[in-house]
């Protein structure tokens, strides 16, 4: 697999840009406090202001020293509205993790899907990679219409696989869509 590090990616409607230090009010505005957001997953960076602002020095310390990571702003019109990222990267398998959130108020117009796409575009035709993976808790519907919308295949069950802020465990549904599919 290719070392690419965060590209801008552009597609009908969204561009998929890096972080800025300056969007820190608009993702904790937009996404980082919608409860809805933050109902089926565990890692919730952005459900303050400060953690917000943290969530996003990391990023801007990733892009500048590690040339594996993935890890985008969602815009339409220019206005911040999600984040989508490639994880786990893995040379020697050649795969890696998605990871995706919108705010609710985009919910239901293809954009989550349309970034999605890019994405994957991306991992396979700039990237080469092999596999990309995807999970969702299994309540999280959306996710799942996402994931097989953009041709993941459904692969099992992995049990008690996230931890929850409350301290109790969920399962996860393991999807996955290869170079060749």
């Amino acid at each position: 697999m290719r070392r690419l590090g965060t590209m801008e990616l552009i597609t009908e409607r969204l561009v998929l840009r890096r972080f800025r230090e300056t969007d820190t009010e608009k993702a904790y505005e937009n996404y980082g406090k919608d409860v809805l957001v933050n109902t089926y997953i565990s890692f919730t960076p952005c459900d303050s202001l400060a953690g917000t602002y943290e969530f996003i020095r990391r990023h801007l310390w990733e892009y500048e020293n590690n040339p594996d990571f993935y890890g985008w702003v969602i815009t339409l019109d220019d206005e911040i509205i999600g984040s989508i990222g490639l994880y786990s990267i893995d040379h020697s398998s050649e795969s890696c993790e998605l990871g995706f959130l919108i705010g609710s108020k985009w919910w239901n117009r293809g954009y989550t899907t349309e970034a999605v796409e890019a994405v994957l575009k991306f991992a396979f035709n700039r990237m080469f990679a092999h596999r990309v993976q995807a999970s969702h808790h299994p309540e999280n519907t959306a996710s799942k219409r996402v994931l097989e919308k953009v041709g993941m295949k459904f692969e099992g069950v992995m049990r008690d696989a996230q931890r929850n802020a409350n301290g109790t465990y969920s399962d996860l549904w393991l999807y996955s869509k290869l170079s060749s599919d």
